[in-house]
């Protein structure tokens, strides 16, 4: 059973006791990214996350990693574009000292100067290698493209003159802006006892913290996107995402989305996998993805393949989105692209991570708790009908962008047909 309450300071706090577990995920949740920093603060969210590791008043970095690591728990953290998690898991018995870092963390980071000059260098080394990684760059050039104006267009990491300008008085005021305990949410799942918890957090999360008024970002226009964008590298393979308008994460044909990205490219037996990769012998991976914000989302579609396959791999992944839209779904295909998506959720929900992490996904998204019946009902929901409904809102009528990276032969923005 899932208890959720909200602090006198403002703090959310959910909990959940999970019978048989021999652990706990205890995180902190920020509702604050990188779509919160100002132009001159692109990065900061990221590098402020790396910085809560790196010393409080009560503790050095090496001895928040050592306690942790003593005892055979896991601790990180994760910079997205609309939220911030800090996460400890760990053997139930030592659920105290989690949630007591957490807290420390939090309320009392020190933002030293000198840890700080060596956490830039370790950020810009980051940022070089998400440049090489390709795979993973052309994701952020595809954001970057299809959100311009947007400010969730810019990279979560940055830029490296952002991220060599900065200093602890400038990221000390991100965090006093950004770290309110009315944008927080502390989430325990796994076996503990619920009063003895709720005393533990409400003794450790006790303080206020940040700046009493909420900072307002400027106004934005909608977001412009490029129908082909290009970047050179001297690498063998094109890494390439084809996408076009989305829905936003409270959609009601969100469920809809999720089948459509299941049966299009979300597993093994989908039908860009078998087309492009196993019939065509194209290409080693592709998938098709969805980005669901607040107020819009992205759908794409990834794949990698050597230059001269380029063109014919883009031809077989637009004619399927095309046959997709006029042709539509078989029942049977529906129903395997449901059985698919209860079967992985409860899958997953055998993590006890994963679960924290998806009672603060529902509240920062919706406010509330779903249920593991609760999710299947809307699973079981969908049909041909609303299935097409969506299909047709994301294709119909619509002019795909492609952002690419690597060799890639010339002439080709020229010739293709970018259209549905």
């Amino acid at each position: 059973m899932v208890t959720k309450y909200v602090q006198e300071n403002g703090l959310r706090v959910i909990l959940e006791p999970i019978e048989n577990s021999v652990s706990v995920s205890v995180g902190l949740w920020l509702t604050r990214g990188s779509r919160n920093e100002k132009p001159e603060e692109y990065g900061y969210a990221h590098l402020t996350e790396h910085m809560l590791f790196k010393g409080t008043e009560k503790y050095t970095s090496k001895e928040l990693a050592r306690m942790v690591d003593r005892v055979g728990g896991q601790h990180n953290a994760a910079t997205n574009r609309e939220y911030t998690c800090y996460y400890i898991n760990i053997m139930a018995n030592h659920i105290d000292m989690a949630v007591e870092i957490l807290a420390d963390m939090y309320y009392n980071p020190l933002f030293d100067s000198g840890e700080l000059e060596k956490e830039k260098n370790v950020i810009l080394e980051e940022i070089m290698m998400c440049e090489e990684a390709h795979d993973e760059h052309v994701h952020d050039l595809f954001i970057e493209h299809m959100l311009q104006g947007h400010p969730l267009s810019h990279p979560i990491l940055g830029t490296s003159k952002i991220i060599e300008s900065s200093n602890s008085a400038s990221l000390r005021g991100f965090y006093d802006d950004n770290y309110r305990n009315s944008d927080v949410i502390m989430v325990i799942a796994g076996n503990f006892n619920l009063q003895k918890t709720k005393e533990l957090v409400g003794r450790c999360f006790a303080a206020k913290n940040g700046n009493s008024d909420l900072v307002v970002m400027p106004a934005f226009d909608s977001p412009q996107r490029t129908q082909f964008k290009h970047v050179k590298r001297g690498i063998e393979q094109v890494h390439f995402c084809i996408g076009t308008e989305g829905i936003q994460r409270n959609d009601g044909d969100r469920w809809a989305l999720y089948a459509l990205s299941t049966i299009l490219g979300g597993s093994m037996s989908s039908r860009l996998f078998q087309k492009i990769r196993e019939d065509a012998g194209l290409c080693y991976s592709i998938y098709s993805f969805h980005l669901s914000f607040s107020d819009l989302g992205l759908f794409g579609i990834y794949c990698a393949t050597g230059g001269a396959n380029f063109r014919k791999a883009f031809d077989l992944i637009t004619d399927e989105c095309r046959l997709l839209l006029k042709k539509g779904v078989s029942a049977t295909e529906l129903e395997d692209a449901k059985t698919f998506m209860k079967g992985s959720l409860a899958l997953s929900l055998e993590s006890i991570e994963v679960r924290m992490g998806q009672l603060a996904k529902n509240e920062i998204a919706f406010a509330k708790h779903f249920s593991f019946d609760d999710i299947i009902k809307q699973i079981d929901s969908i049909n041909r009908d609303s299935f097409m409904r969506l299909v047709s809102r994301i294709f119909e009528n619509k002019e795909l962008s492609v952002v690419s990276v690597g060799k890639l032969p010339s002439g080709f923005h020229k010739t293709a047909n970018f259209g549905l």
